[in-house]
């Protein structure tokens, strides 16, 4: 990088000058990428697991929160009952909660049908992170947990995650978000078999050396709360589109730990099209640059340099197809050159 600044940068043109700039800005962006990555990666992530048996008998009580909008009730319906079939030694301490945002009758019919608890609001600001806010203020359980309307948990979901909950320096636990259906590239490339879910690297593998470095991040559903870490920062964040990454980073800035449990204990529902994966993209994206504006995790008083460091590199990804362009650019301006060259030659020679 020392010899690419110091030794290759043409001053002989403007435009020259311009683009090799955009060039070698696009190549130390990529490099910082690459550092944090082998960072990452650098020693694999060993902390101890923890069950049930830590609690010693003492079984917290525990609300689960079911966020919905316009989902289906199909797909209501069985998130709904995975919820109320999970495993737990106490179940008169587990209530369910269906947090229905838009206020429809057929979907509280299910609810009480299925035994559940239904909730909704009369007004609907701050979206997703406003409806789980308003379940907090209404509901009492030490630990929350929160589901995407789509998720089916499994029946182990609470043994695995619970027992963290012994240590009361856990602020939340998270698990990855694996899917039942087949993705775009999957279906298109008639590779099921052969491509894995275009998101399990992050969610399988990045999430996890994440969590070495207790900067594991909140996304938004199959995570389990300690009630009192949510209180502390006032709640599920609002003002953002991706209210998940900024509530886990907050709750970690105030000392609580949290820790990543790689299995898999609630599948959900992937985008089946390319425009629903362009959409959910395009959220994650403007998301991230919206906590940045407004949390910016350099400014973020109680992390760490490294949790800083993680957390901005999360944030600079979104911006990084930039540099891919710039690449493609600069590598079909080179093969015109080469072309060009090439005839020249042959012409000479001819």
């Amino acid at each position: 990088m020392g010899w690419r600044i110091l030794y290759t940068i043409p001053f002989h043109g403007i435009l020259n000058l311009v683009f090799s700039i955009l060039l070698l800005a696009a190549e130390i962006g990529g490099f910082a990428l690459a550092l944090i990555f082998y960072l990452l990666f650098l020693q694999k992530n060993t902390r101890p697991k923890h069950s049930l048996a830590n609690l010693k008998g003492q079984y917290p009580s525990v609300d689960i929160y079911i966020a919905t909008y316009n989902e289906d009730e199909t797909i209501l319906r069985r998130a709904i009952v995975a919820a109320q079939n999970l495993c737990y030694p106490e179940k008169s301490k587990l209530a369910v909660y269906v947090l229905d945002d838009g206020s429809r009758k057929n979907i509280q019919k299910l609810t009480a049908n299925l035994g559940a608890h239904y909730l909704k609001r009369e007004t609907h600001e701050h979206a997703k992170a406003g409806n789980l806010n308003n379940a907090l203020a209404q509901t009492t359980g030490d630990l929350i947990v929160t589901l995407d309307a789509d998720m089916v948990v499994r029946t182990n979901f609470l043994e695995q995650t619970i027992g963290y909950f012994a240590d009361p320096k856990f602020g939340f636990i998270q698990s990855p978000q694996t899917f039942f259906n087949h993705d775009p590239y999957q279906f298109n490339l008639f590779s099921p078999d052969n491509l894995g879910n275009d998101q399990d690297f992050f969610m399988r593998n990045i999430e996890e050396q994440k969590d070495r470095f207790n900067a594991t991040m909140y996304i938004g559903s199959n995570a389990v709360f300690r009630r009192t870490a949510l209180e502390e920062i006032g709640g599920f964040s609002t003002g953002v589109i991706t209210e998940d990454m900024a509530t886990g980073m907050l709750i970690q800035a105030k000392g609580w730990r949290s820790r990543f449990v790689n299995e898999n204990l609630a599948s959900g529902l992937a985008p089946e099209t390319f425009a629903d994966l362009i959409k959910q993209r395009d959220r994650w994206a403007r998301g991230n640059i919206q906590v940045a504006r407004k949390w910016n995790p350099l400014r973020v008083k109680g992390l760490k340099i490294i949790q800083k460091i993680i957390y901005l590199d999360g944030i600079h990804y979104w911006i990084s197809s930039i540099y891919k362009m710039i690449y493609l650019l600069a590598c079909q301006r080179r093969c015109e050159n080469v072309v060009f060259c090439r005839l020249k030659n042959a012409v000479f020679y001819r």
